[in-house]
C-alpha cells in the first residue's frame, strides 16, 4: 500500500467508526503505523487532535445535510431530533462506502426496518419506512435513464389513434411503483411545497413515480391503472397487459380497454407511458 493510500485509509477509519474522537485516533495511529501529530500538524490555537475532530464533525454534519435533502418528508414526520438520531445510528451502521453521496441512503429504509421492536403489532411502525422507501424510489427515478433526449409523441395527440395502434405503448424507462400500506404520495408532495402536512392514516394504496421533461410526477393510483402499468413494465406489450390487468382486477378486458382509452392521455402526460416512435409504421 502507497503511503497516500494508508493516511486516506487511516484518516477515514477515524471519521466513519463510532466512538470518542481521541480513542479513534489512537486506534488509528496504532492499526496503520502513523503518528497523528506528524500526519496533522498542530497549529499555534489547535492540537492535531483538535483538527481531526473539526474535519470529522464537518464530515458528518455534511452527510446529516444529503440525508435531510433527500428526506424531508421522513424528517417533518419523526421531527429532527429523533430524525437526526436514527441518521447517525445509520451512518455508523452503513458508513459510506462510495464516493458518490447519492449512493449514501440506498439502505437506509432497510435499517429502519430493521429497528423496528420485535413482535410489532402495529403497521405505524412502518409508516416512517414507507415514507423513507418512496423518498428513495423519488431519487432513484431523477437519476435513472429517462425519456428526455428521444423522440416521442406528445400528449396531444389524437387519442382515437391509440384503438389502432397500441402496439408502440411503452412503460417509461424511469417509472417506479410501490405498492405501499399508506397513501404517501400527496403527504409527500405537501412537504416538498412546504405546505401543511397531515400524517397519513393507514389505507393500501399503489403509487407510481415517474419522470418527464426532468420534472417527477407521482400519483396514487387506481388498483387497476397500478396492475396495468406493473403489467405493461412487465411484458412490454399492451394487449398482454390488459389481459392481465382483468385477470388481477376481475374485470372485463373490454372494461379495461374502454377505461385505458379516457386514461392514456393522462399517462402520457406525466410520462407513466410513452409512444415507441420507433416501432410506428
Amino acid at each position: 500500500m502507497s503511503e497516500l493510500a494508508n493516511i486516506q485509509k487511516w484518516l477515514t477509519s477515524i471519521i466513519v467508526k463510532p466512538g470518542s474522537i481521541n480513542d479513534k485516533i489512537i486506534m488509528a495511529d496504532q492499526h496503520y503505523g502513523l503518528r497523528h501529530t506528524e500526519v496533522i500538524k498542530p497549529a499555534p490555537n489547535f492540537s492535531s487532535g483538535e483538527k481531526i475532530g473539526i474535519y470529522a464533525r464537518g464530515y458528518v454534519l455534511r452527510l446529516m445535510e444529503c440525508m435531510s435533502a433527500e428526506y424531508p418528508a421522513l424528517q417533518h414526520l419523526l421531527g429532527k431530533e429523533l430524525f437526526e438520531t436514527f441518521v447517525k445510528a445509520y451512518l455508523v451502521h452503513s458508513p459510506p462506502s462510495s464516493p458518490d453521496l447519492y449512493n449514501l441512503g440506498a439502505n437506509f429504509a432497510a435499517f429502519l426496518k430493521a429497528s423496528q421492536p420485535k413482535n410489532a403489532d402495529s403497521n405505524m411502525f412502518d409508516l416512517p419506512v414507507e415514507v423513507t422507501l418512496l423518498e428513495r424510489a423519488i431519487a432513484e427515478v431523477s437519476r435513472c435513464k429517462g425519456l428526455e433526449g428521444t423522440s416521442q409523441e406528445t400528449e396531444t395527440d389524437d387519442t382515437v389513434l391509440y384503438l389502432f395502434n397500441t402496439s408502440t405503448i411503452r412503460s417509461s424507462p424511469c417509472l417506479m411503483l410501490l405498492k405501499l400500506q399508506f397513501p404517501l404520495a400527496g403527504f409527500v408532495r405537501s412537504v416538498q411545497r412546504g405546505e401543511e402536512a397531515t400524517t397519513p392514516l393507514t389505507g393500501e394504496s399503489f403509487t407510481a413515480i415517474s419522470r418527464k421533461d426532468y420534472i417527477i410526477h407521482m400519483h396514487d393510483m387506481e388498483t387497476w391503472q397500478w396492475q396495468f402499468l406493473k403489467a405493461l413494465q412487465d411484458t412490454n406489450d399492451y394487449m398482454s397487459a390488459i389481459n392481465s390487468t382483468a385477470d388481477v382486477c376481475g374485470m372485463a378486458n373490454s372494461t379495461v380497454m374502454a377505461d385505458l382509452m379516457l386514461w392514456i392521455p393522462v399517462a402520457l402526460k406525466f410520462g407513466y407511458i410513452y409512444r415507441d416512435d420507433n416501432q410506428v409504421n
